[in-house]
C-alpha cells in the first residue's frame, strides 16, 4: 500500500485542525438563523452546576462572542499546525486538540441556543445533563476521527546533540564549581493570559465545565515567568524563579555529554515550557543558546538559558570527574 506523502499528510493536520471551527461556526450561525424570531431578547447563557440559568446576555452579544471563539480557534490553532508542520507527532497533536476544542464548544453553543428557543423568562431555561454527555462524546469521536485522518508521518529531522569535541573548564582534583542562571519568558506568561482569557470567555458563554480545562492550562502558565537553571556536582536543576517545586534534575551519571546549541521552539518542540518529543526532552522558555546534553540513553535533554557554553563546559568536567570516581580512579 504506498504510504502517503509527507506534505499531503502535513496538508491533512492543518485541515483537521481548521475545518471543525469552520462547520461548528457555521452551525451555530445556521441555528441562530433558524431560531432567531423564537429566542427571548435577554438570553440564558450559562446553565449553573443545577441545571438552572445563572447568566444572561443579549442575543447579539451572544453570537458575536461564539463566532469569535470558533473563529480563533480555527485561526490559533490552523496557524500552529503549518508553523510546526516539520515536527510531525506535534503537529498531529496540536491539531486534534483544535478538532475536539471547536467540536465541544460548537456543540454546548447550540443546545444553548436550543434550550432558549420558545421561552418568555430567560431564567427558566434548563439544560439537562445529558448535552454535556453528548458533547464530550461527540468530541471524542471527533477527536478520534481527526487523528486517523491525521495519519502517521515519520519526523522530519533527527535530534542534533552537543559537538563531538565537547569543550571542558579547568578544574583542580580539589576544586569545585557551580553555574547559575535565571531564564526568562516572554511567551509563556502572555501565552497564558490568552488561553485563561479564552477560559474565562467559554465559561460565560457555555459553561465553566468546558472551560476548566483551559483555565487549568492558562492560569499556570501565566504564572510562569522564569526558570533558574544550575549546573553543579549534581548535574543540572531546574527550578522555578518564583518558587521551590516543581524542581527538575538530570544527574551527572546520566550526562554522557554536554554541549549547546540554539534551539526554536515551535520548530524544534512544538512550543514552550516542558516540551518532549521522540529523542528529545527539555525546558524551552524562549528561543536561543540552550543547553544540550547527550544522556546515557542516547536521547537529549535541552535548556535554553544565557551563557549555556559555559554551564555545558562546567558540566563535561564534572561528568568526567564523575566517571572516574565511579571507576574508583
Amino acid at each position: 500500500m504506498p504510504q502517503s506523502h509527507p506534505a499531503s499528510v502535513s496538508a491533512r493536520r492543518i485541515l483537521v485542525a481548521v475545518v471543525p471551527p469552520v462547520l461548528a461556526a457555521a452551525a451555530v450561525l445556521a441555528t441562530f438563523l433558524s431560531v432567531r424570531d423564537r429566542l427571548p431578547d435577554r438570553m440564558a447563557v450559562h446553565i449553573g452546576a443545577g441545571g438552572d440559568a445563572d447568566g444572561f446576555s443579549g442575543q447579539g452579544s451572544f453570537l458575536a462572542t461564539a463566532l469569535g471563539v470558533l473563529v480563533g480557534d480555527g485561526v490559533l490553532f490552523g496557524a500552529l499546525a503549518y508553523w510546526i508542520r516539520t515536527t510531525p507527532g506535534v503537529q498531529r497533536v496540536l491539531a486534534v486538540i483544535g478538532d475536539a476544542v471547536a467540536v465541544l464548544t460548537g456543540w454546548l453553543v447550540v443546545a444553548v441556543l436550543l434550550a432558549n428557543t420558545d421561552v418568555t423568562d430567560a431564567s427558566s431555561v434548563t439544560l439537562p445533563g445529558t448535552q454535556a454527555a453528548l458533547a464530550f462524546a461527540a468530541t471524542a469521536a471527533c477527536a478520534t476521527v481527526g487523528w486517523l485522518i491525521c495519519g502517521k508521518a515519520e519526523e522530519a529531522e533527527a535530534v542534533s546533540g552537543p559537538s563531538a569535541e565537547a569543550e571542558r573548564l579547568t578544574l583542580g582534583d580539589s576544586e569545585s564549581a557551580g553555574w547559575t542562571r535565571v531564564a526568562g519568558s516572554r511567551v509563556l506568561p502572555l501565552t497564558g493570559a490568552l488561553v485563561a482569557a479564552a477560559g474565562v470567555i467559554v465559561g460565560l458563554t457555555t459553561g465553566w465545565l468546558p472551560a476548566l480545562p483551559l483555565l487549568i492550562t492558562g492560569v499556570p502558565m501565566a504564572l510562569l515567568t522564569g526558570a533558574r537553571v544550575t549546573a553543579d556536582r549534581h548535574g543540572i536543576t531546574v527550578t522555578p524563579s518564583l518558587a521551590p517545586w516543581p524542581r527538575l534534575n538530570v544527574p551527572l551519571q546520566r550526562i554522557a555529554e554536554a554541549g549547546h546549541r540554539t534551539v526554536d521552539p515551535l520548530r524544534d518542540f512544538g512550543g514552550w515550557g516542558y516540551r518532549a518529543r521522540p529523542g528529545a526532552s527539555g525546558i524551552v522558555l524562549r528561543s536561543g543558546d540552550a543547553i544540550s546534553a547527550r544522556l546515557t540513553t542516547g536521547s537529549e535533554f535541552v535548556v535554553t538559558v544565557d551563557d549555556a557554553a559555559t554551564a555545558a563546559a562546567l558540566l563535561n568536567t564534572l561528568a568526567d570527574r564523575e566517571r572516574r570516581t565511579a571507576a574508583g580512579g
